[in-house]
């Protein structure tokens, strides 16, 4: 029985020896605060925690929980811990420059940190070699942190029968993964950010396969045989699979089922939601951006001299129709109603009004700059946006500042709804055709192709997104089509009034934020080059894939320089 005991006691002596480290505490950034420094906090398009301080505010929650939450609590959602929770957040709102929105992420991965702290007390301290339950007193260095009232609940229910059965369960199906994690405790959003920095790419995410493999990948480099023939499959899959199949390609390439609210492969914070919403934000591609820019400001000083002779070579480019919604060198003369856009940083809308297309118009009493149109601003949607021809007889310079004043808009940055795009239907009601409209929503470029006839509309969305996303813009198309049933003098019932018919079309799919003009051009091409008068549900059998190629991508990139060379624009 001696020895039974003092092996027992070298154990536990054994294990504490073993941690050499001290308990995280954080000083630097509790210090810092003292001295006013908050840390900035970056995230990915994805909603995870990267450099810089990505690591630093993980570490910190795990030391706030710690201190706040009893290592006794099982349940996360007990209403018992907000006081708690509510004071993690404030301290961490202290410490670091971290929007509301964020919370929730915090508090789930403080649930997490919790359950890894007591997993490591649980197989530290209280478990032998073998796994056997060993019955070790309160180790020294988490008496500042753990209560002798805490600890023996805490051993308490480790050898409760219920929670042993289902710790050996899940310890059986943890200890002999088929494809290790082999990047320690660097997770999917670090070691995608990593992987992006040193291939110096422009692309803001990554395939989840392309990531599940990296993350198998051990110091020597070299991936084993086994998690090559997965990623291989994955690659194959990728240009088979339908973007909308709900089971994602990493699962069926592994054979396991698809668990809901999350995404294999993507790591912690990550779910179908966060992936398929996908906020309109400038490229965070610095180079990108600056090259945008520039190309930007020189396509608006060239376009005004350029801007008839480029419009009617842009009608005759193909012997379809098509519309685009927020480029239009063709104002209606006249009064007419118009959106009014921004295209730096990046494309958006930010007022309402009316343009004023009369020969010989004035700006207070003065000619108008060369490429623009007299503008009444009605409505300010971002008010503090700059105005880009600000009056010298005005103390406006916002659009919030100018409303009900005019103003001087280029012309290629105002759009005049739906009577334009009605027009241009009625000169050619006479035969069945299919209408292209290239739809920016302020931030993304959408591909609607429209059988007025038939009243049909196919919805392409590179993002994936339902046209319930974008209110505005399906109200506008049916009502230019309402418009257009009217016109022609056809009668309906009231039931058909609204029969329109919207199809969602299950398109290939981006893999950041920058490129959805191009597969906007993309899907423009493919259906042009086909010449069909409807869009498979599922995509032409032709050109089906989930994603397209870099290749691919590059292709349309190339052919829309081309493009722009031979309108003469550049020169």
């Amino acid at each position: 029985m001696a020895d039974d005991q003092h092996e027992e006691v070298s154990k536990k002596v054994s294990a504490e020896e073993e941690i050499r480290r001290g308990i995280t505490v954080m000083r630097r950034v509790v210090q810092g605060r003292s001295r006013g420094i908050i840390l900035d906090v970056c995230w990915n398009n994805q909603g995870q925690l990267i450099e810089p301080n990505g690591h630093t505010l993980t570490s910190f929650i795990g030391a706030l929980v710690r201190n706040e939450i009893p290592i006794t609590c099982d349940d996360w959602r007990n209403k018992e811990l907000n006081e708690s929770k509510e004071k993690i957040w404030s301290e961490i709102k202290r410490c670091f420059n971290i929007e509301e929105e964020r919370r929730g992420f915090c508090m789930k991965l403080a649930g997490k940190l919790l359950r890894g702290f007591r997993t490591f007390l649980s197989s530290k301290f209280l478990k032998d070699a073998d796994g056997n339950f060993v019955d070790a007193e309160l180790p020294k260095k988490y008496e500042s942190l753990i209560s002798a009232e805490e600890w023996e609940a805490f051993k308490s229910k480790r050898q409760d029968p219920v929670f042993q059965r289902i710790s050996a369960t899940n310890q059986e199906r943890a200890s002999s993964p088929a494809y290790p994690y082999r990047k320690g405790r660097v997770g999917y959003g670090r070691l995608e950010q990593s992987m992006l920095q040193k291939e110096e790419s422009s692309e803001t995410s990554l395939p989840a396969h392309v990531l599940w493999k990296e993350a198998r990948v051990g110091k020597s480099g070299v991936p084993q045989e086994e998690v090559l023939h997965v990623y291989q499959k994955c690659e194959e899959l990728s240009q088979s699979l339908s973007p909308d199949d709900t089971k994602g390609i990493l699962s069926r390439a592994l054979d396991v089922p698809e668990y809901s609210g999350r995404v294999r492969g993507k790591g912690f914070g990550v779910t179908p939601t966060s992936l398929s919403i996908k906020k309109g934000k400038a490229p965070s591609n610095r180079e990108l951006h600056a090259r945008l820019e520039a190309m930007q400001a020189e396509l608006d000083a060239l376009r005004r001299e350029r801007e008839a002779s480029a419009s009617t070579v842009y009608r005759d480019a193909s012997d379809k129709n098509s519309i685009n919604c927020t480029f239009q060198p063709n104002i209606p003369e006249g009064i007419s109603h118009c959106q009014l856009y921004l295209s730096s940083p990046y494309y958006r809308m930010v007022g309402k009004g009316k343009v004023h297309n009369v020969s010989g118009v004035l700006l207070h009493t003065r000619e108008l700059p060369a490429g623009c149109l007299k503008v009444l601003v009605d409505i300010a949607v971002e008010p503090n946006a700059a105005l880009p021809y600000p009056s010298d007889d005005s103390d406006a310079t916002t659009v919030h500042e100018a409303v009900g004043s005019f103003v001087a808009w280029p012309t290629n940055l105002i759009c005049v709804g739906y009577e334009y795009v009605l027009r241009i239907l009625n000169d050619n009601k006479d035969a069945e055709k299919l209408f292209f409209i290239p739809f920016n929503t302020g931030g993304h470029w959408l591909f609607l192709a429209i059988n007025p006839i038939r009243e049909i509309v196919y919805y392409l969305d590179s993002l994936g997104n339902d046209w319930t996303t974008y209110p505005d813009m399906k109200d506008l198309i049916d009502t230019v089509l309402q418009a257009f049933r009217a016109q022609r003098d056809i009668q309906t019932s009231r039931r058909g009034a609204n029969s329109i018919t919207w199809i969602k079309v299950a398109c290939p799919q981006q893999r950041n934020q920058i490129d959805c003009g191009y597969f906007m051009l993309r899907f423009m091409r493919d259906t042009l080059a086909l010449g069909r008068l409807m869009i498979p549900t599922d995509y032409f059998e032709e050109f089906k894939c989930a994603f397209y190629t870099k290749d691919q991508v590059d292709e349309i990139k190339e052919e829309w320089c081309q493009f722009m060379i031979e309108l003469n624009v550049f020169s």
